[in-house]
């Protein structure tokens, strides 16, 4: 049986289509709006009002004239709300807020080691509440806090499941609720990287994304959505096996892919990354040797993954800031000479946000949810 639309749902609706708008087009005068909803102008004019007391769009300038008196024109304020990503580390947290349009308008980052307790839950908290109060939002404008962790996550955002690389099996969101009075969700770091990149690359549809940072980690894009799997435990290819031998990894496993494709793995004790990367560009035979090595293993598990799922490949991760056109012509030969069946040269390629991806993808699900709920 359809549902009957009453007036009020007929107001409603027309709000949100007014708003929804906004965030397609730089600016709007009123009869532009009226046009492009097919609405009449009183109807138009009423829901503007509204907009504008609230706080959620403003008057900016005029649009070009037609002929007659020049349109006042309308603009999106995209702080009228915010959300924040928190990414933490072992060594440091990364704070940050981003705006309607996913945009990052504040970052800090701040040195805290990890640590299973009451006081590392009540700096860490003190530290979220300072960048909060620093950014002079009401309390009111501030969505919620989206948290990353290296860890797999529930599929409810509120607690760990499995945390190796950071000790935190005992961490969750009722630890951090007497302190922070904000919504709050938990969420695997790689997850919210490959948030961040559906956000930035519309319509990506099916896709295997690779963070490579100083851990391995993965996520499986399907439909245009992270796929969390029955548990949450979706996406791990950091610890497919590529040898019965070799390293031990945190699992406790040894020869997991992470123990050779991993910044950990690739850099040695003495070793930042971008002077390991300027000697590669530089042609240094050590680190030469060493990157064909890394790429040899990264395209044996890239490969086992591609022929299960053959679904486009995304790197990201820190090392994608440092990755060129030539190291992906490599990796795909690599893998290619890997694979049974002929491959096209179009299945893998450089993730288009490389900075912050992860505590980005945090803040985003309150970001996401805000749009959704003006969209009904």
């Amino acid at each position: 049986m359809n549902k009957v639309n009453t007036p009020l749902d007929i107001k409603q609706g027309n709000y949100h289509k007014i708003y929804q708008l906004f965030f397609t087009h730089d600016k709007l005068s009123k009869p532009e709006i009226a046009q492009l909803l097919n609405l009449s102008l009183p109807t138009v004019v009423n829901n503007i009002s509204g907009l504008e007391s609230e706080g959620k769009i403003r008057v900016q300038g005029f649009n070009k004239s037609q002929g007659g008196r020049p349109a006042t024109a309308y603009q999106l304020i995209d702080d009228a709300f915010i959300a924040i990503g928190v990414e933490i580390q072992q060594k440091r947290v990364k704070t940050l807020a981003v705006n309607l349009k996913g945009n990052v308008i504040a970052v800090e980052e701040n040195m805290l080691a990890f640590a299973d307790s009451d006081e590392y839950t009540v700096k860490l908290c003190r530290l979220i509440n300072q960048f909060i109060d620093g950014l002079g939002y009401a309390e009111r404008q501030i969505l919620g806090i989206g948290i990353s962790i290296q860890a797999i996550t529930s599929k409810d955002g509120t607690a760990v499941l499995y945390g190796k690389v950071v000790p935190c099996e005992r961490f969750n969101i009722e630890r951090l609720q007497p302190y922070l009075t904000y919504p709050l969700m938990l969420y695997h770091d790689v997850k919210c990287a490959a948030k961040a990149e559906l956000w930035q690359v519309k319509h990506i549809d099916n896709a295997i994304y690779v963070s490579i940072s100083e851990h391995l980690g993965g996520a499986i894009i399907l439909h245009n959505q992270i796929d969390l799997g029955k548990n949450g435990y979706s996406g791990a290819l950091e610890h497919l096996q590529l040898s019965s031998t070799g390293k031990r990894c945190y699992c406790g496993r040894v020869g997991c892919m992470e123990t050779y494709c991993s910044l950990d793995a690739l850099l040695r004790s003495e070793d930042e990354i971008n002077d390991f990367f300027q000697r590669l560009r530089e042609q240094e035979n050590t680190a030469l040797e060493r990157w064909h090595l890394f790429l040899d293993k990264l395209a044996q598990g890239l490969t086992h993954v591609y022929l299960l799922l053959e679904r486009d490949i995304i790197l990201g991760g820190e090392i994608s800031e440092y990755l060129i056109a030539a190291d992906l012509v490599l990796l795909k030969d690599k893998i290619k000479a890997l694979a049974p069946f002929p491959l096209d040269n179009h299945f893998i390629r450089i993730a288009a946000v490389r900075k912050n991806a992860s505590a980005i993808g945090a803040a985003l699900p309150f970001v996401l949810n805000y749009l959704a709920w003006n969209e009904n």
